[in-house]
């Protein structure tokens, strides 16, 4: 099969990228060649900017590619050139989606694939409309059309680094120093290591069941927050010495690093895999503590796991709360790579 990637260097694009070249594919990504490269030397790569509409399409004009995953449609005019470029030229479209589509708190615990869209951050409201658009887009000369809404996943590749992009959170552990939980800790979550996920995308491939519609991929293990820190600290050999506070004081005084909290993991999120199960094979086969102990080794051997000392965000947000008072937080602490989205 020929596969096209958009992205292909993420954390999940790379997994995919992964298993279709070991299962024999033709695989060719495209992106635009400024992030770091950790996947096969033989996948053909092509450079450019999707976002540059009219230049991408006009890349694609003379490829063919039997299939195409789109893993970094961010906004709907993203969907459109792809659909522009690729509608009648290959038989299907996957589009990488998210639950965020799903907001929160969600209406029924195990979420199924059908629950309720109602985003409350402009991430999970242009991802809503982007899968309006493809799933229209389905049977329309000869194209088919999937949507993927993986949740949070995580392993080699990223760092473990808590609600709070915490890099040195594994050494806290292992010193027994407190780290910040939002709340009580008490919300259930589910966390699915990166090659499972993948291996979602990659079997829906030109499969007819997965024709127009739309999965989560997430783990069927899940526990609260607490347990996922405990977890974190087991595999790791440390200790888990939470300190609970408040969602809305951790957002007031960070809001950036502390966005992801705000609006998506104070509420609860599980989901029923039972439709993925059924259509794509999908399975956890990577437990909890396995995945934070591999992601973790991955992080010590990549140099990405930072010493306590480099990073007091979470001392200083700690004793300013025990105090009643505003963390004193140097110019540039307060950052989050999502892109500094205070709104989701």
């Amino acid at each position: 099969m020929k596969v096209l990637l958009i992205g292909g260097t993420g954390l999940i694009s790379t997994a995919i990228v992964d298993q279709l070249v070991e299962r024999g594919d033709d695989v060719t990504v495209f992106n635009r060649g400024v992030s770091e490269w950790r996947i096969p030397k033989n996948v053909k790569v092509i450079h450019g900017d999707r976002w540059k509409a009219a230049e991408f399409e006009k890349q694609m004009e003379p490829l063919s590619f039997d299939a195409v995953i789109d893993m970094v449609a961010f906004a709907p005019e993203n969907t459109e050139s792809i659909l522009r470029a690729f509608t009648g030229r290959v038989k299907h479209i996957v589009v990488c989606s998210t639950v965020c589509v799903y907001g929160g708190p969600m209406t029924k615990l195990p979420a199924t694939d059908d629950e309720p869209h109602r985003p409350v951050g402009d991430y999970g409201k242009n991802k809503s409309k982007i899968e309006s658009i493809l799933l229209a887009a389905n049977g329309k000369n000869g194209l088919h059309t999937t949507v993927l809404r993986p949740s949070f996943t995580t392993g080699e590749g990223t760092t473990a680094s808590g609600i709070l992009f915490d890099d040195s959170l594994p050494n806290r552990m292992r010193k027994g120093l407190p780290v910040i939980v939002m709340d009580k800790g008490k919300g259930d979550w589910s966390i699915a290591h990166v090659s499972d996920v993948a291996r979602g995308f990659v079997n829906s491939l030109l499969n007819p069941k997965a024709y127009r519609q739309a999965y989560h991929l997430s783990s069927n293990e899940y526990t609260d927050w607490n347990g996922v820190f405990e977890s974190l600290a087991k595999a790791v050999g440390g200790k888990f010495n939470p300190v609970h506070i408040p969602t809305d004081w951790l957002y007031a005084q960070a809001p950036h690093r502390a966005v992801g909290v705000k609006y998506i993991y104070q509420y609860p999120s599980i989901f029923d895999n039972s439709k993925a199960a059924r259509d794509l094979g999908f399975k956890t086969t990577v437990p909890l503590v396995e995945t934070f102990r591999r992601q973790v080794a991955w992080m010590e051997k990549a140099g990405k796991l930072k010493k306590v000392e480099e990073e007091p965000f979470e001392d200083l947000m700690i004793a300013a709360y025990q105090k009643g008072a505003k963390p004193a937080l140097p110019e540039g602490m307060d950052w989050n790579p999502w892109g500094n989205q205070t709104t989701g």
